[in-house]
């Protein structure tokens, strides 16, 4: 089989969408709900009363750590 290349490579079609006046711009996601997250190793459930409390706990160590 012979391998010959097309005509309009990946780098050939970017280049034409930038010089039509395209540009590329990095995507925005929104933050995840405070109470979502890995529970029981499972996706989607909420946090339990004890993990939300780990969490705040984790997170004001960690804040009282920057401050120093």
């Amino acid at each position: 089989m012979k391998h010959v290349p097309k005509a309009t490579t990946d780098e050939d079609l970017i280049q034409a969408f930038l010089d039509k006046g395209g540009e590329v711009k990095k995507g925005k996601t929104k933050p995840m709900p405070e109470g979502l997250g890995l529970s029981n190793n499972q996706w989607g459930n909420t946090l339990t009363k004890e993990e939300k409390a780990a969490r705040k706990a984790h997170e004001e160590a960690s804040k009282a750590a920057a401050k120093k």
